[in-house]
């Protein structure tokens, strides 16, 4: 009853065959609704209008939660009539949350029957319904909230000591000052979710085998977030936990109208606005690509059951948002949206522009047909290291380095995620540049590996040098790599993320214990490299003592401010000061003009390493993105709120010589020029304004 059949394969249904998975909340009646007012709710005719009209708006799917009467099934009924689908949402089946112990251990032999047990009751209310596309049988936006969570059952202690040979430490306190056991204790504690999803996985796909099984991730906790925070302590991250309980791997919604979690004072001047979505998705679509899952994404809408505390005159005024951040997550991959709603038999969300811009947009995306779902994001030819043993060993923020993530990512015009875990040889997944930023720390295996690709020609960037390994001893391996004896790690300490409430007073959640001003150290360079003239200030300098590397542009002070050293075949490029410390304050200071030179500078180190990117637009504040199958290929342009409405933009090798661009909107032909397979076109993209366009190869 619960099989799956092909999408729109009724010949009179609206939703056209094989659409772009997009599903709405749907919740026809509100307890919160008084009875005089529900009265007064639209008959049912205009209901099923309603439904007609958000399926015309481009949804496919309608998401349930907790739903009763024969009104709201008979609606449903409808909705799959009309070739609708249904995703069921759950309160969770694995019995282990965020803030205290599993209920029964997921090591216990009982465990997968209380699983079974929960599913059977859990699944009745759609024992009945027709075209589940998905379920959501996992705690919403996991995570461990602190040690409180931790499963210290004789079960888990029998299976630490089978796997590390040593009893499980009483607490994780008892071992603050032993690397070895501190790391062991919070990777196995963080594999305990795991473990325990994988059960509930496989029992899942006997109990709806048609059915996808959906994660919903947390939006910071699980990417770099997770310490001094929603969660204490710095454990979980996604790649970690890895892909092998889910179908889809959705992201919760990137929180764009409200606040993103940043830490200290660029949680309060959010700039690049987008900066932390592009970081945080990027790791996700790592996990979906290594594990052969599809990416899917929350997009938050601006309606009155969501939001409610930061509604106000100028989110209402941004009514482009939910076109932009949807086409911001398919651009990068994603696969599968998730809106939330008030959705109660009217259109939604609550204003009308909102709502009309949101579906034109989906109305679009429907427009590129299933070539869309068939052309997955190029990979990147560069990457960008999440250094999970620094993040658990000095337990320190690796979140706000989303502006360093978005400073390459417009300087160079693409880039991925790669997690330490991954650099298993000297081939780093067939990256040709790998960029290091703030990385302190790292596995002197995984060092070793970087130095082996780095002699092969690989290329690496870098901020910062790493001198520590896993267990915090001296590591050479990198110094010497970089050309250097030591090199400054320094970088201004962060602290508290500032929720700006509407509705309620503004506050800093997460405080510092003690209030302390940090002194904000800068130099400034002067000077000319790669042909290019430098003129802007630094923030946060790091002095190297150089020994084998060359100096390319020094400082004010004397110290070098570019560094490069040649080992075997390749390059290391050493920056001598903290890229996001300097470029959050061109933002603080509205200093454009170094923040354009230090976009160039490092958009110069790539071009001196001779690594190109498949796509670039000029305009930093336009994205350009390209997703592509052998057959085609779709690039999103996305005005992330620039005053200037035009870019250039540079494609080179999708998979295909280019023969045609075609602007799916307007059905226009795009005009290029093409020089040596590097195409070129300027397009307008104002504020507000998403564009599509489908690449067609030479017939």
């Amino acid at each position: 009853m619960y099989n799956r059949p092909v999408m729109g394969q009724h010949s009179r249904v609206p939703v056209q065959r094989n659409p772009f998975p997009s599903t709405i909340q749907f919740a026809p009646s509100s307890s919160g609704v008084p009875k005089e007012q529900q009265e007064q709710l639209p008959v049912v005719g205009r209901q099923q209008q309603s439904i007609q009209d958000i399926i015309n708006g481009g949804f496919s799917n309608f998401w349930i939660y907790n739903f009763s009467g024969d009104g709201t099934r008979n609606l449903l009924e409808y909705a799959v009539s009309k070739g609708m689908f249904i995703d069921y949402m759950t309160s969770g089946f694995e019995g282990f949350g965020r803030y205290a112990p599993p209920s029964t251990s997921v090591y216990a032999p009982q465990y997968a029957a209380e699983v079974k047990k929960r599913i059977d009751s859990g699944l009745a209310p759609i024992k009945n319904v027709k075209h589940i596309y998905s379920v959501f049988p996992f705690v919403d936006e996991p995570f461990h909230a602190g040690p409180e969570s931790f499963d210290t059952s004789v079960y888990a202690k029998a299976r630490f000591r089978d796997i590390y040979g040593y009893p499980m430490p009483a607490a994780l306190d008892s071992v603050r000052n032993d690397p070895r056991q501190w790391l062991d204790l919070l990777n196995f504690q963080s594999n305990t979710f795991r473990d325990g999803w994988t059960q509930v996985y496989h029992a899942m796909k006997n109990a709806v085998p048609g059915a996808k099984i959906v994660m919903t991730h947390d939006s910071h906790n699980t990417f770099g977030g997770g310490v001094k925070s929603n969660s204490r302590i710095a454990m979980d991250d996604v790649f970690h936990w890895g892909g092998n309980f889910a179908d889809v791997l959705a992201y919760d919604m990137y929180p764009y109208m409200t606040f993103d979690y940043r830490y200290g004072a660029p949680g309060k001047l959010r700039k690049p606005r987008i900066s932390q979505m592009h970081y945080t998705i990027a790791q996700l679509r790592n996990v979906a690509t290594t594990y052969g899952k599809e990416l899917g994404f929350w997009v938050g809408t601006y309606c009155d059951n969501w939001f409610s505390r930061f509604k106000g005159p100028e989110r209402k005024s941004q009514y482009w948002f939910e076109q932009e951040v949807s086409y911001t997550a398919i651009a990068q991959g994603a696969n599968y949206l998730i809106s939330t709603s008030n959705y109660n038999g009217s259109n939604l969300p609550i204003d009308t522009l909102h709502w009309e811009n949101y579906s034109a947009g989906m109305k679009l995306i429907q427009k590129a047909g299933a070539g869309l779902l068939k052309a997955p994001k190029l990979k990147s030819n560069a990457c960008f290291l999440f250094p999970r043993t620094q993040y658990l060993q000095l337990q320190e923020e690796y979140f706000n380095v989303g502006l360093s993530f978005e400073l390459f990512l417009r300087a160079f015009g693409e880039l991925d995620i790669i997690h330490e875990e991954q650099i298993t040889d000297d081939k780093l997944n067939g990256y040709k540049v790998l960029v290091l930023a703030d990385v302190k720390l790292l596995p002197l295996e995984v060092a070793r590996h970087i130095e082996a690709f780095v002699k092969k020609g690989g290329v690496v960037i870098a901020d910062c040098v790493p001198q520590m390994d896993a267990h915090k001893q001296p590591l050479q391996v990198m110094p010497q790599l970089f050309g250097v004896s030591r090199a400054g790690t320094d970088r201004i300490v962060q602290q508290g993320q500032w929720v700006p409430f509407t509705m309620l007073p503004p506050k800093l959640s997460f405080p510092p214990e003690e209030t302390t001003t940090e002194e904000i150290k800068s130099d400034e360079i002067k000077g000319t490299v790669f042909g290019a003239a430098c003129n802007f200030r630094v923030t946060s300098p790091r002095i190297a003592d150089i020994t084998t590397a060359t100096p390319l542009l020094t400082m004010h002070s004397g110290a070098p401010a570019l560094l490069r050293s040649q080992a075997g075949k390749g390059k290391a490029y050493l920056l001598g000061f903290c890229l996001q410390d300097t470029y959050f304050q061109t933002w603080k200071n509205e200093d454009s003009a170094g923040r354009r030179q230090l976009r160039e500078l490092v958009a110069n180190i790539f071009r001196d390493a001779a690594v190109y990117p498949h796509i670039h637009s000029s305009n930093p504040d336009i994205e350009a993105s390209v997703r592509a199958s052998k057959k085609e290929a779709y690039v999103f342009i996305i005005n992330h709120e620039s005053g200037e409405p035009g870019t250039l933009v540079q494609l080179e090798n999708p998979g295909f010589r280019i023969g045609k661009i075609t602007d799916i909107g307007t059905g226009q032909p795009v005009a290029f020029s093409n020089h040596n397979g590097r195409v070129a076109f300027s397009i307008l993209a104002p504020i507000g304004i998403t564009r599509l366009l489908r690449v067609s190869p030479v017939l």
